[in-house]
């Protein structure tokens, strides 16, 4: 018997999928392989893949922890993270036209179907493009400080160098959004007046809150809060506006509002309030550095988050409400405050921090590539459904 023509019950729900079938079309859940073979190769090209609980091999920390997380997107067990795959095509080469046909995506003529969506893997490799040209640029305006040592030419160096990150950290997510569905134009418009947009709504609930500016445990509580509160509400707006109902989607534009508040937030940082001397330019590669798991991503895994509470439907206030998305939120916002809570600086727990972040990144992103598979299971079942009158009438 071909595999097509056997059927597997899903032991999550209970559910009748057809044989080859790899998520459960009710519950999205992984279903159990009829061939090992098959099971064996995709596994071994999955990027961001699910992981098969062994009650011999120990739990690690980061399988621990990658599977609550998992928990919460309504996956089940532990989520294999391999960097050397999810970078594999950083150190490749590619054309100029590559770049340019991702840029072009996203419009009414670019925006592919989807039958045709990457459901394996993402490997995002032009955001590290973006990165060395903007060092790149750093450079040139080290340079011309050198030959040209005025005011406005050292804050220009300052500038580039700190949002060099938050723009390559945007581009990434731009690259992961597989179903290419949002223009690098509305991407600009959402960073740029998502960014303004969100910082004027973190000020607002900061005074609201009583901030004091000191970054105690009670300052960076407030500051978590308010800042992340104000980046989703924002987020959300453009999350109902444009109707995003993807987990992809939702992330993408998470991570714009996220790089516009990171991004003007380091310039802002650019300058002393106390003594008005412009910043370091060691200070400026610093913070642009530290911009690698902060408000981007954390911006990215609310509105994620936002658009999975809310399903297909449209965004409610509601919403904001729903126990899986107050899981999101609370954890960004505590990863937030134990990054500027100043009982203990180092770079140690930076780092920390940052790979938490990041596990909470690519567990999304497998929820996302769940999502991708189970519509399109979907859409071949009823593909499948519609077709089989036209064959019984062709047939009789």
């Amino acid at each position: 018997m071909r595999k097509d023509e056997q059927v597997i019950f899903c032991p999550n729900c209970g559910t009748k999928n057809e044989g080859d079938a790899k998520f459960c079309l009710n519950c999205g859940q992984p279903l159990p392989q009829i061939y090992a073979d098959q099971s064996d190769s995709e596994n071994a090209k999955s990027t961001v893949s699910q992981k098969v609980p062994n009650q011999t091999s120990k739990s690690t920390i980061v399988d621990a922890t990658t599977s609550r997380i998992n928990s919460w997107t309504g996956g089940q067990g532990a989520v294999k993270v391999s960097l050397r795959d999810f970078f594999g095509q950083v150190f490749q080469s590619h054309s100029q036209a590559e770049a340019e046909e991702i840029f072009i995506a996203g419009t009414k003529t670019t925006t592919p179907d989807l039958a045709d969506l990457a459901d394996e893997q993402v490997q995002p490799w032009l955001f590290s493009r973006a990165l060395v040209f903007t060092l790149i640029l750093g450079a040139l305006l080290w340079v011309l400080s050198l030959l040209n040592p005025r005011i406005g030419v050292t804050f220009s160096l300052d500038a580039a160098l700190s949002v060099a990150v938050p723009v390559s950290a945007l581009i990434l997510f731009f690259e992961v959004n597989v179903y290419r569905n949002i223009s690098f134009y509305q991407v600009i418009k959402i960073t740029l007046v998502g960014g303004a947009l969100s910082l004027i709504a973190a000020m607002i609930l900061d005074s609201f809150l009583g901030m004091s500016g000191a970054l105690n445990f009670t300052g960076a509580l407030i500051t978590g809060i308010a800042e992340e509160l104000g980046k989703v509400l924002v987020a959300g707006y453009f999350i109902y506006r444009m109707r995003a109902k993807h987990i992809f989607n939702g992330m993408l534009i998470g991570a714009a509002v996220g790089s516009g508040f990171a991004a003007f937030e380091n310039i802002m940082y650019m300058v002393d309030d106390s003594t008005g001397q412009l910043a370091s330019v060691t200070a400026a590669l610093v913070r642009s550095l530290f911009s690698i798991s902060d408000h981007t991503e954390w911006c990215a895994i609310a509105a994620a988050a936002l658009v999975m509470a809310k399903e297909t439907k449209q965004l409610e206030l509601e919403d904001f409400l729903r126990p899986n998305f107050l899981k999101f939120l609370l954890s960004v916002i505590v990863i937030h405050m134990l990054w500027d809570w100043d009982i203990y600086t180092s770079v140690i727990k930076n780092i920390i921090l940052a790979v938490i972040t990041w596990l909470f990144v690519f567990v999304l992103i497998h929820a996302g590539l769940r999502e991708v598979k189970t519509l399109q299971l979907q859409m071949k079942k009823q593909g499948d459904t519609d077709a089989a009158p036209e064959q019984a009438q062709s047939n009789s």
